[in-house]
């Protein structure tokens, strides 16, 4: 597949809410019976039950070949055929086609500090699965984080495969930089991670636990927030939304970038680091070693720390929803100190989206994590702020917070990993005749 990130995510005139190779009318080359699959697949995947007569139309393909590759993607699995329309109509009854459910499944799951959560979603873009679990601070250390990981998706590979669903990949939601080219987390300061190989790692240690008979899905890694601003403009795409920024509010600030319908990476990857600008040059220690960086004012830690070690805000042991939860509670109750420090958290969340404002004009930012909990005390006054700064009030940007809370990494790590079979969907077995 393609690596995880250069996927297009295409807006509503695409036929795959990421788009793709195939993705945009049909091929003239070697693989183009595999190109116009992919045409029909997608198209289908994003649209009610069509008849073949509209799937030749929208799709541009001749009627013969229509035919041909529509029973070819029904004998494996990959479409169903409605019953025929007999309301009265003139003429012979149309057919409608459409995605089938559980037939191919993308594997998503996120790595965060406190837990990890597992997506599993199908062609028909429903999920078939979520799960999470705790991991404690020994688990940090990359051979338990990796063997916990394993022992994962080993059971999820296990229950699609007794129930006849294909698997085309993982993909791993990963806080920090990746290294693309070798599938590697070059830096994690929420995990404290230098260089570690973590997809070979966890191929290896999912592969201990299978049959010899069966193979490892391709694995891959992108970065958590990038993963998150996918599965988010899943939905601002289809009310034309082409530009969005999904900031993600937990231990650190992470961005998601979707320019002009497309997720950007960047030269190495670092694309979305926004947590490290310098919002106070002079300002608090980062763990990043710096000063003055976003996160100091902005994440989690920035509220945690006013509460002595051992108060169940500080035990990263617990996950992210629960921590944030308590605060939460403790703000509504006239926490005085904490709703302080959220007054500054506001003030540089206004400071730097002044900055990401004007240099990536999105139609949209999207608030996760704490910020979306705290929805009544960071919208109103940074929306206020962000306006009153305009240099064209017709540019002004929508701030809201995100639909798909914890999830949203890890389903959109699990769209990623479909990407494949969209691509070329012959990955997924004939199924036998009866």
């Amino acid at each position: 597949m393609p690596a995880a990130g250069w996927i297009p995510a295409d807006g509503p005139t695409s036929w795959g809410s990421l788009g793709g190779p195939g993705a945009h009318g049909p091929k003239a080359h070697a693989d183009v019976r595999i190109s116009n699959m992919s045409l029909i697949l997608r198209h289908l995947q994003t649209s009610p039950a069509l008849s073949r007569t509209r799937l030749t139309r929208e799709t541009g393909l001749s009627k013969a070949t229509v035919s041909t590759l529509v029973a070819e993607l029904c004998s494996r699995g990959l479409l169903l055929e409605e019953e025929p329309d007999l309301s009265g109509n003139v003429g012979r009854p149309s057919t409608g086609l459409r995605t089938a459910p559980r037939a191919a499944a993308g594997i998503g799951l996120e790595i965060s500090g406190a837990s990890l959560l597992l997506s599993i979603a199908d062609l028909t873009g429903e999920v078939v699965l979520r799960r999470s679990e705790l991991v404690g601070d020994a688990e940090h250390r990359p051979d338990r984080m990796i063997e916990h990981v394993a022992a994962m998706l080993s059971h999820a590979l296990d229950q699609l495969t007794r129930q006849g669903t294909t698997v085309p990949g993982i993909v791993l939601a990963q806080p920090g930089i990746i290294d693309y080219a070798g599938n590697t987390v070059r830096y994690s300061s929420t995990l404290e991670w230098h260089d570690i190989p973590v997809a070979d790692r966890v191929r290896d240690a999912v592969a201990r636990r299978m049959s010899p008979k069966d193979s490892v899905p391709t694995i891959t890694l992108e970065n958590d927030a990038k993963l998150a601003a996918l599965a988010t403009y899943e939905r601002y795409a289809q009310t034309g939304v082409r530009n969005l920024l999904y900031l993600s509010g937990g231990e650190g600030i992470g961005a998601g970038i979707i320019s002009d319908g497309h997720l950007l990476r960047g030269w190495l990857g670092l694309t979305g680091e926004v947590g490290h600008m310098p919002v106070e040059p002079e300002g608090l220690a980062c763990r990043c070693g710096r000063r003055g960086c976003w996160e100091t004012r902005s994440g989690l830690q920035a509220l945690t720390s006013a509460y002595p070690p051992g108060d169940a805000v500080r035990d990263e042991t617990t996950s992210l929803d629960e921590r944030i939860e308590i605060l939460r509670q403790r703000f509504d109750a006239g926490d005085a100190e904490l709703t302080r420090r959220l007054e500054l958290s506001q003030q540089a969340l206004t400071r730097a989206l002044a900055i990401l404002e004007d240099v990536l004009n999105p139609q949209v930012i999207v608030l996760s994590g704490y910020l979306a909990a705290f929805a009544d005390v960071f919208l109103s006054p940074t929306a206020t702020a962000l306006k009153a700064r305009l240099l064209d009030q017709r540019a002004a940007v929508r701030l809201e917070t995100s639909h798909l809370g914890q999830w949203a990494s890890s389903h959109g790590a699990a769209l990623v990993a479909l990407e494949s079979v969209l691509d070329n969907p012959t990955l997924v077995d004939r199924r036998p005749t009866s």
